[in-house]
């Protein structure tokens, strides 16, 4: 279909598509082990199921609700061929508990994915009115657990490890939607963050992924559902085609540090993929900066800092 929004490709998709299926052997997973974050409903779930069909040999599913986890668990150990049926471990925890999230990480041991789907949304509401409180839990869920997540895990990174955080694009939107200021605020820092990650380990993928408008509680809670909305099985396809592209490249992977959207037809992507790893495309800036007559280029400019 055209693109409903800006798009630096001319095919946009709204449901998965050979290209990005889980099952196409150059996308498999065999021998890897993922971690997911926020697996137990939505797009967590959805991305759990991607993994086992692309034949990941762990799946790792962490959550705060046991019961909907082990439903996911279920889930894959239903729908998984038997061949390749993987090991699921569950893990009830809040992403923003350090020590719990350490823990996890030790015994989980090495791993290859690591995808951080959880998030906070509240009850849209004006910042002049927020509970202070309310408004930094976004941070919270969103910012600090990237960071104790990134801490606890990237000791344990095998090569070719990928981070996947999943965004939101209404974050480099104009603020549209009155009261989504610390969600939205929130995705920008998340972002912002991916960036400096891939910088300092780039032995490691770390990408940004928007996963579309799927009709998930949290997109409901944003009063949002007028939003044509998106197959849930797009943002978790597009998860396996990337994380499968980190195996051959880690940093090195022209994606490194971009915020994408998993609306954007991979094939064009890819055959953009030298102007994008020679650009700031993808990135978290100021619009219309470097401005158009100054003639100054970003990368060269902080190298010759």
């Amino acid at each position: 279909m055209q693109p409903p929004f800006p798009s630096p490709v001319p095919t946009w998709h709204n449901d998965t598509y050979p290209a990005i299926d889980p099952a196409k052997p150059e996308l498999s997973h065999e021998g890897r082990t993922v971690v997911i974050t926020g697996a137990g409903s939505g797009i967590g779930r959805a991305t759990a199921l991607a993994y086992a069909r692309a034949s990941a040999s762990h799946i790792a599913l962490l959550g705060r609700t046991e019961t909907t986890l082990q439903e996911t668990a279920s889930l894959i150990s239903a729908t998984a061929e038997p061949k390749t049926k993987p090991k699921v471990s569950v893990f009830p925890c809040s992403v923003t508990d350090d020590a719990a999230i350490r823990n996890v990480a030790k015994e989980v041991g090495s791993w290859d994915v690591l995808v951080l789907n959880a998030a906070y949304l509240s009850t849209p509401v004006k910042v002049a009115d927020v509970d202070v409180d309310e408004f930094w839990k976004a941070f919270e869920t969103n910012v600090k657990a990237l960071v104790i997540a990134s801490q606890a895990f990237l000791p344990l990174a095998r090569p070719g490890a990928a981070v996947l955080t999943v965004g939101a694009a209404g974050c480099i939107f104009p603020p549209a939607w009155a009261g989504l200021a610390s969600y939205m605020s929130s995705k920008v820092a998340q972002a912002k963050l991916v960036e400096y990650l891939a910088a300092e380990n780039p032995e490691v993928l770390f990408v940004s992924v928007h996963p579309g408008v799927v009709d998930t509680g949290m997109l409901r809670r944003a009063e949002l559902t007028s939003l044509p909305n998106d197959a849930v099985e797009l943002p978790a396809h597009f998860l396996v085609w990337v994380s499968a592209a980190g195996a051959k490249g880690g940093q090195k992977n022209w994606l490194g540090g971009r915020f994408v959207w998993c609306n954007w037809g991979v094939g064009e992507l890819v055959e953009r993929r030298e102007e994008i790893r020679r650009s700031d495309l993808f990135t978290i800036g100021l619009a219309g900066w470097p401005f158009e007559k100054s003639g100054w280029n970003v990368k060269d400019g902080v190298e010759g800092l």
